[in-house]
């Protein structure tokens, strides 16, 4: 049964509250305290699952509630439900928070977040996973792409266009900018999934806020993990995502499907960034080794990334997509869904970067041409990928 703590300083609320999720008692063991101050007695009584919080409260803030819930427990999914859309203090969630919620919240949309992040929780193999993801704030950008971002931001010329271009070249930044611009405080009405229009969508005036007043980017250290570099995943997740609409345009897909598919081509090794951070946190445990960090890259990457952008409030076939980008039989649906689309892109980079010798056959999951019917389109797209390149060169 999950465990969720509800925080509102406003009695009214949280009996409401409490009524329109009487349904949910038998699935959920519900807690509801009206002050951080009583959330934190009850969180030390009986730890808790999920915490949903209002932010402006008299005495301790939602936001000083949720620092110190992910300082005592960050496995804690951690949603702001609130109605004040004061800028200057949604912005101050934006380390704190997995997810913002509006008032008046809906009780099926809250009783949707909720589920959906125990649902994820499903997607872990260990509690160590799932307590290094509560640990992420906002992702680190490769040091170049974050170093560009600040020039660009401070320039009196800046455009839109220019911020987007470097934004959009960067697998934390452009997880951390489509985060935001879909939470509820900025009120999108369709969710917005490419980095160009969720830059125009925020403006430069609210991204420079979010970059230069409160770190919404970050520039990473060094990893410390050997052979591993944030600028050639930059690299990697960029020619992914350029291959994941090509093919997707070759096959006919909608444009729109083409530009899922860049995003989540963009995203699908998202979860090596979040180990690359681990080393930084080595001395809260001193067990975990270097080797063992670089072990568990490999394995868990994919079910990591694809837990933290649903934690993050992602579409669901984006979360997809990450989860099972190496083995895409695992996914739902038929033909080329966007799972099989990543799989079939991530394996066209790599072997055109020789990382994967040999015929195609053994680059990808056995028998999936062959499933899909696509078995002959394999020497098409790389063609399309090299016509593309030597457009570009040109």
């Amino acid at each position: 049964m999950i465990r969720i703590v509800f925080v509102d300083d406003e009695v009214n609320v949280l009996q409401a509250m409490q009524r329109s999720l009487h349904g949910m008692r038998n699935e959920w063991s519900m807690v509801f305290a009206s002050s951080g101050a009583a959330a934190l007695d009850e969180l030390a009584k009986t730890p808790a699952d999920v915490i949903v919080s209002d932010m402006r409260m008299p005495g301790m803030d939602g936001w000083e509630l949720l620092s110190q819930v992910k300082k005592l427990d960050p496995q804690m999914v951690r949603l702001v439900l609130s109605g004040h859309a004061d800028p200057a203090s949604i912005m101050r969630t934006v380390g704190v928070a997995h997810q913002y919620l509006a008032k008046p919240c809906e009780s099926a949309a809250l009783k949707a977040a909720i589920s959906q992040t125990h649902m994820l929780r499903q997607l872990l193999s260990s509690e160590r996973l799932a307590h290094l993801v509560g640990r992420v704030d906002m992702l680190p950008s490769a040091p170049k792409a974050f170093q560009e971002i600040l020039a660009c931001l401070q320039q009196p010329t800046a455009s839109v266009a220019d911020a987007a271009r470097i934004i959009g070249r960067d697998v934390a930044m452009t997880a951390n900018v489509i985060k935001l611009v879909n939470s509820a405080f900025f009120g999108s009405r369709q969710p917005i999934t490419t980095a160009s229009r969720a830059v125009a969508y925020l403006g430069l005036d609210t991204l420079g806020a979010l970059v230069l007043g409160h770190s919404a980017f970050k520039s990473a250290e060094t990893t410390g993990i050997a052979g591993f570099s944030l600028e050639r995943l930059w690299q990697h997740s960029l020619d992914t995502a350029a291959a994941a609409r090509i093919v997707a345009l070759y096959e006919k897909l909608s444009p729109a499907r083409a530009e899922e598919a860049f995003l989540a081509g963009m995203l699908h090794d998202v979860g090596k960034v979040v180990f690359a951070t681990r080393p930084a946190a080595a001395a809260d445990d001193p067990a975990a080794s270097l080797a063992e960090t670089i072990a568990q890259m490999e394995a868990h990457h994919a079910e990591v990334g694809a837990y933290l952008l649903g934690l993050w409030g992602f579409p669901n076939s984006i979360v997809e997509a990450v989860a099972f980008h190496h083995s895409p039989s695992q996914s739902a649906g038929d033909g080329l869904n966007l799972p099989r689309l990543i799989h079939i892109a991530d394996r066209l980079v790599h072997q055109r970067r020789e990382e994967c010798a040999g015929p195609f056959e053994r680059c990808l999951e056995p028998e999936l041409l062959e499933k899909l019917g696509l078995v002959d389109r394999w020497p098409a797209w790389l063609a399309a990928l090299d016509s593309i390149d030597s457009k570009t060169a040109a």
